[in-house]
């Protein structure tokens, strides 16, 4: 029976929301690993089997963390919990995705100027309307699997990880999530070409900086929304922009918003959010509304 007034522990809700999306990302995995697949080029294109096994570890997230509200406070409540309603006025939500998009652009694009200089990235042209009106149309069909994630991290991890320290919180829930990308990556999903024994680790510290990132995006808004429009403008446009904008076969390891280039900035932009928190206690009234929501349906 669903107790809607139910409360759970912390370290309990959180450690099942991880064992089952880390147990469901290696299993949606499992048909290519079978398969025999890995990506070897980042010319390459993936193939149909591929594209619906990420589709589906992109679910896991989500319906894992909203499994577990539901059963504790009914699916109309975890709707509600997990942020995928709106908390603010229209304007004020619509000015926080805005500016969400910006920040992976803004960290690519100086990714992007070392890249150049260290020679490893050749700009050639700006991409056409065409090439960014299929790229908008890309992340509108795409959208339903960014909140698939990020419902998980941001909605239901994020606030009962920062319970423990905000700092703490981020930097940990970014360690998560690239972790949890492990079973794509070891397949060459991220670096294509490398070994794994680089690509790895190369992934998760990409994701530990930019989850990072998203989640300081979270909870300086305390919006979901703001958080699926960062991850959306990552995936969707940095990615692929990188690519577009090359006179050559791109190195996502060298070039790009998960290159080593892009590496600066991003712990930059940590560290900034560090000495905000330091200095001024972080975002304020967002992030404490994301702390107090968490708190409010979970025990110490």
């Amino acid at each position: 029976m669903k107790r809607a007034n139910s409360r759970e522990r912390p370290s309990h809700g959180l450690i099942s929301f991880l064992v089952i999306s880390f147990v469901g990302a290696w299993l949606t995995m499992v048909p290519l690993w079978l398969d025999g697949l890995r990506r070897t080029s980042a010319a390459q294109e993936t193939p149909p089997l591929a594209a619906l096994c990420m589709i589906l570890m992109m679910l896991v997230p989500a319906l894992t963390a909203f499994g577990l509200t539901a059963h504790r406070q009914g699916a109309r409540e975890a709707v509600r919990v997990l942020g995928l309603l709106r908390s603010t006025p229209w304007r004020h939500e619509l000015r926080c995705v805005a500016g969400a998009l910006t920040v992976p652009l803004g960290l690519t694009a100086v990714g992007l100027a070392v890249s150049t200089l260290a020679g490893w990235y050749v700009p050639a042209h700006l991409p056409g309307p065409g090439t960014v009106a299929l790229l908008v149309l890309s992340a509108l069909v795409s959208l339903p699997l960014y909140f698939g994630e990020e419902l998980g991290w941001q909605g239901y991890m994020l606030p009962r990880l920062v319970q423990r320290g905000r700092i703490r919180g981020l930097l940990l829930g970014g360690a998560i999530w690239g972790a949890w990308h492990v079973p794509m990556t070891a397949l060459g999903g991220s670096y294509p070409g490398h070994p794994v024994v680089l690509g790895i680790p190369a992934a998760v510290v990409t994701a530990t900086l930019l989850g990072t990132v998203i989640a300081a995006v979270r909870l300086a808004t305390g919006s979901v929304w703001a958080a699926v429009a960062a991850h959306v403008s990552l995936n969707e446009f940095a990615l692929p922009l990188t690519r577009h904008v090359a006179g050559a076969l791109v190195d996502p390891l060298l070039a790009g918003p998960l290159s080593i280039a892009t590496w600066p900035a991003s712990t930059l932009a940590v560290v900034g959010v560090w000495l905000a928190y330091r200095r001024h206690g972080g975002p304020g009234t967002a992030a404490d509304g994301v702390v107090a929501g968490a708190s409010r349906h979970t025990s110490p």
